[in-house]
């Protein structure tokens, strides 16, 4: 079985998954699967509704 490889943006990438667990997306042999995103700003607030900015 090939080993996992594991895709993270650099910053809150590398955040979400030390702490969180969470990967943007992971390689196993020549499968790749991609994860959705989540809509945080920098400080990794979720706004409560979609017409906040």
């Amino acid at each position: 079985m090939s080993t996992p490889e594991f895709f993270v943006t650099p910053g809150y990438g590398d955040y979400l998954r030390e702490h969180l667990h969470y990967s943007q997306a992971i390689r196993v042999g020549n499968r790749v699967e991609t994860s959705g995103q989540g809509g945080w700003n920098d400080e990794f607030q979720i706004p409560a509704d979609l017409a906040t900015k």
